[in-house]
């Protein structure tokens, strides 16, 4: 296993048995530590066997162990995390009815990637944009985050987030930005038709060039003493807004 990048190991119960349910030719090998076991053990192997996937048994202390990532006793070597093209994601999109979109700028925290990856998956997003450069990568640390959630939308990198937005708009799409100073907050502003959903960095929000490109502002409003929330938390909040108010009025 020391041989094999990082990136492209996946750790954890959730995300495997998700990989192998949808997306089984992606994993190469699973590789699970002698001695664990239980009814979820027991799934991602016989999901594995039936669909041709090696399964390999390694004892406690050969099996590969990180700081940062809580691996259950059992993770799995995979093909990189898969991307699509702008065209594909606004091809998507463009056959449901009120399709969402998430975008993602300077999202530097593998953690907040992965669970707003989550979230959006959870809210029936049809994928996330997030630019090459100044993004967070798709790594094992961001898939675990994800609970197995990036099997279940389409993950597409940009070069330009600006220049991507001006093309998202152009295909129907209504760009709403996170921004802390909004004057109209998200339980004020109706979210209706195509959506488009641009979710700041953790330290400075969107930059200058994306803001611009949204064609509305909005905040989430506080009740205490601070002033903004975590950003995969903020998207959370206004992606589940999003859903109630589809679910009200349909």
């Amino acid at each position: 296993m020391s041989n094999q990048p990082d990136d492209d190991l996946l750790w954890g119960i959730h995300p495997i048995l998700e990989m192998l349910r949808l997306q089984p030719k992606k994993v190469r090998e699973v590789v699970i530590q002698q001695g664990k076991g239980g009814n979820k053990i027991q799934e991602i192997i016989t999901l594995a066997q039936e669909q041709g996937v090696k399964v390999r048994f390694l004892p406690s202390q050969r099996f590969p162990s990180s700081p940062d990532k809580t691996h259950q006793g059992v993770l799995a070597k995979t093909a990189p995390i898969a991307t699509c093209s702008l065209h594909e994601l606004l091809k998507k999109a463009g056959g449901e009815q009120q399709p969402l979109i998430v975008a993602l700028d300077s999202i530097q925290d593998p953690h907040n990637l992965g669970a707003i990856i989550r979230s959006a998956a959870a809210a029936g997003a049809t994928g996330i944009i997030l630019p090459k450069d100044r993004s967070a990568p798709l790594n094992a640390t961001a898939a675990k985050a994800a609970a197995g959630a990036m099997a279940h939308l389409k993950l597409c990198l940009v070069t330009n987030l600006a220049t991507t937005l001006q093309t998202v708009k152009e295909k129907g799409f209504w760009v709403y930005g996170a921004a802390g100073e909004a004057k109209h907050t998200v339980y004020e502003t109706k979210f209706s038709g195509s959506v488009c959903l641009v979710i700041g960095g953790e330290d400075k929000g969107m930059r200058p060039l994306v803001r611009e490109q949204c064609d509305e502002l909005v905040s989430i409003p506080m009740a205490g003493s601070l002033n903004s929330l975590n950003a995969s938390v903020a998207a959370g909040v206004i992606l589940f807004e999003i859903v109630r108010q589809r679910q009200v009025g349909s």
